[in-house]
């Protein structure tokens, strides 16, 4: 089977010219992803650029990176500033030896790095138009973005690894139930409905003429609508009220927002802290994980986590 340090360049053309028909240059640009391995191609005769994305194997199923797909195709009907994966014979998802994959028109945007009033605004009707369409979505194979589902699988995870370390898994298992329990009622009442599930400014672009684009489906879950506003703000809402009315100036255009949910983000990202955590140990057989995180794993580091979490629980 094809490892991430097997995924040529020749494996890489091979596998995209035999699916798209088209003769590819020789430019194989890697772009920055944390968990898939994203790479840009230039068509041989017309220099048109493309992006294929490969899928981590064995981290979503087939179904579940459909779900995504579909998810964006049907936000691109309803006109929702998306970028979609191509369509080549019915199919947007290809196979690879052991690994998915997807390819999509490259769309150039710059980065927001400040956020004007207009902008949050503009934000704000993006996010509601999303959630108007995960709303119609009862169920969903992606993760439940609730306690007592996605936070008890990381810790299963987390337990089992040599990742946290066994004098730490005690206590840190101790202090996670504490936080389910305490956390996961306060959810019974919020809607659930498809997201995207890691919206930051990070996978917000603007194209000129066009506006803001949101990209990078690949987190999608189900969960309360809060989740896909906590990440943006500049702080805690009580910090930035400026930010939040603007925001919702614009999301109360097109749908409702829920102002009791706002009670949710101190779990939300205690839900964050523990996924996170989850995500290191899945990096950490990664070559040149300990340069990028080298404090990753480490006592300090698991002692300062387990300390964050107690201040939520215990605040």
């Amino acid at each position: 089977m094809t490892t991430w340090q097997g995924l040529t360049h020749d494996k890489i053309l091979g596998a995209v010219e035999k699916t798209m028909g088209k003769k590819f240059s020789n430019l194989l640009l890697t772009r920055n992803s944390y968990i898939n391995r994203v790479f840009e191609l230039e068509e041989h005769d017309s220099m048109e650029r493309f992006i294929v994305k490969f899928y981590r194997p064995n981290r979503w199923t087939a179904e579940m990176i459909q779900e995504e797909h579909q998810f964006l195709q049907e936000l691109h009907e309803k006109e929702v500033p998306v970028i979609v994966p191509l369509e080549i014979n019915q199919q947007t998802l290809f196979k690879f030896d052991n690994m998915f994959y997807a390819l999509f028109q490259k769309k150039s945007g710059r980065a927001l790095d400040e956020f004007t009033q207009e902008s949050w605004e503009e934000i704000g009707r993006l996010i509601a138009r999303i959630h108007l369409v995960g709303a119609t979505h009862q169920k969903s194979k992606r993760t439940t973005w609730k306690p007592s589902v996605a936070t008890k699988h990381h810790l299963e995870v987390l337990q089992e690894s040599k990742f946290l370390l066994e004098d730490f898994k005690p206590a840190f298992k101790k202090t996670v139930a504490a936080f389910i329990a305490k956390a996961d009622p306060l959810f019974n009442e919020s809607e659930f409905l498809l997201l995207h599930g890691d919206c930051h400014k990070g996978n917000l672009i603007h194209r000129p003429g066009e506006g803001i684009y949101i990209v990078d489906f690949d987190d999608i879950c189900f969960g309360p609508a809060i989740q896909d506003i906590w990440l943006l703000l500049p702080d805690t809402p009580d910090n930035c009220k400026n930010e939040l009315s603007y925001f919702l100036k614009g999301y109360e255009v097109f749908r409702q927002f829920d102002y009791q949910s706002l009670d949710l983000v101190p779990y939300l990202r205690g839900i964050r802290i523990i996924h996170f955590a989850a995500w290191l140990e899945v990096q950490s057989s990664e070559p040149g994980f300990a340069t990028h995180f080298p404090d990753a794993g480490t006592a300090k580091y698991w002692n300062e986590l387990i300390k964050d979490l107690q201040g939520i629980v215990y605040q």
